[in-house]
């Protein structure tokens, strides 16, 4: 698989894992290759609170590999990909003196 190909697939997938955890309160999702190549991806929530809850979801991980696995990553890709989860709430205070 072509690093372009990872891109696409990876972009692809972006939306279909906001909409799946959106009644968990994701908010936005991105990510980003790591030193390795291997994908980060990052969820957005309101809140602090809504952080912790989604971090505690076991389920949560299994489902974005699940949609990562059904658009075209290969399957090490997807073992070794990594979640994080931030928030608006903590994005808002980064620059608060």
């Amino acid at each position: 698989m072509t690093d372009e190909t990872l891109r696409r697939a990876a972009d692809a997938a972006m939306l279909p894992i906001v909409t799946s955890l959106a009644p968990a309160g994701v908010i936005g999702a991105h990510w980003l290759p790591d030193r390795a190549g291997d994908p980060v991806v990052w969820i957005r929530v309101h809140n602090e609170a809504s952080r912790v809850a989604v971090e505690s979801y076991s389920w949560v991980l299994p489902q974005v590999q699940v949609i990562l696995s059904r658009l075209g990553l290969p399957p090490e890709k997807v073992l070794a990909l990594r979640l994080e989860v931030t928030s608006a709430e903590a994005e808002d205070h980064l620059f608060d003196d």
